[in-house]
């Protein structure tokens, strides 16, 4: 008795039973689906930039003991992808920050110190580092809101906050 053999129905089957006018005859009907799916993006589509915005806290002659402020792209294709801590001792570590809040364009960000007022910055002061990634090439646009600065013994001061986006070299 002959055993009975299925027909083969894969793919490798039939390139093993026809051999090389097979493997041409798929080569030939999967070569443009290839040749389409790996086309270069538009450049509008593929631009990527980096990009790092400055933040400032003025506090004129009070020393500057606590911040907080909202950071937000208001516009473009924006990513957060990273935060640093500012110039002076007192704010040179990462300020407080949710990272949840950061994937959505935005940020709230907050810092302390319980330095003595001496030992406290006046004036304007580099107190943050936001580091962006830009898609497209849209330029796109930033929106800065202080919501409290506090001196020394806790009270609430009046400061200002501005922002710069570093120039690329």
């Amino acid at each position: 008795m002959k055993a009975h053999r299925p027909a083969a129905t894969s793919l490798f089957s039939l390139l093993e039973r026809s051999g090389w006018l097979g493997l041409l005859i798929v080569l030939s009907v999967f070569w443009p689906a290839a040749y389409l799916f790996a086309q270069q993006q538009s450049s509008e589509e593929g631009s990527v930039r980096f990009s790092a915005v400055d933040i400032f806290v003025d506090s004129n002659s009070t020393p500057l003991a606590a911040w907080q402020l909202e950071f937000a792209a208001t516009n473009g294709t924006v990513k957060i992808v990273g935060i640093e801590g500012g110039d002076h001792d007192a704010f040179r570590h990462p300020p407080f920050y949710d990272p949840k809040a950061m994937q959505h364009e935005r940020v709230i960000l907050a810092a302390f110190s319980t330095d003595a007022a001496e030992k406290l910055p006046t004036g304007r002061t580099r107190v943050a580092t936001i580091h962006l990634q830009i898609l497209g090439s849209q330029q796109p646009a930033f929106e800065l809101k202080l919501h409290a600065a506090a001196g020394p013994d806790g009270n609430r001061i009046s400061v200002s906050a501005t922002f710069e986006e570093r120039k690329s070299k």
